[in-house]
């Protein structure tokens, strides 16, 4: 992959985002947040269970990369904005639009929430995905990792997250890393 490919992380949940997502998930049960540390646990907890206000934990990720690895992106729909560099002719003038080759690179910012980037994980780090994705996806969840370390356990490729593969064709990777020892 000879790409010059950019991944930066603008906006991530910080202490105050934390703070309304456990008064969010609190208020569900009938309960008000006091004011109280949250803790690395609860966090852990509430990733991990998937309730409802991990979707006000935002991220703001500005991409450098390829046309198609934006394509491959933009199908991501739910709890995520796609912001992309124009290919039309009027607005840029490094190639022409209807001759632009797919690997030009370009412009992506998205807006996402914690619980649709752990859904993205699990299909773009999936052996399946291509290549270059997998690449670009790997890298948003290390960059995403380094401002939120309680992301690290929940940014898996869907076998691990579901613990086995769910595709028509696997890719060998779950057999291969997860194989279960026989005893007699």
């Amino acid at each position: 992959m000879a790409y010059d490919m950019k991944i930066e992380i603008l906006r991530h949940p910080e202490k105050e985002d934390w703070e309304r997502c456990k008064m969010l998930a609190l208020n569900t049960v009938g309960k008000k947040y006091a004011g109280t540390e949250i803790t690395d646990n609860w966090k852990h907890q509430i990733l991990k269970a998937e309730h409802s206000p991990i979707r006000t934990l935002m991220f703001t990720i500005r991409l450098t990369i390829p046309y198609f690895v934006s394509v491959h992106l933009v199908r991501h729909k739910i709890g995520i904005e796609h912001y992309v560099q124009s290919q039309r002719n009027d607005r840029q003038t490094n190639y022409d639009r209807e001759l632009a080759p797919q690997n030009a690179m370009v412009s992506h910012i998205i807006e996402v929430n914690a619980e649709q980037l752990m859904f993205m994980a699990r299909r773009r780090l999936c052996g399946q995905a291509d290549a270059t994705t997998r690449f670009v996806m790997t890298h948003i969840c290390i960059e995403v990792c380094k401002t939120n370390p309680e992301f690290k356990d929940f940014l898996k490729p869907m076998c691990e997250y579901r613990g086995g593969c769910p595709e028509f064709k696997p890719c060998g990777y779950w057999e291969a890393n997860h194989h279960d020892v026989q005893t007699d």
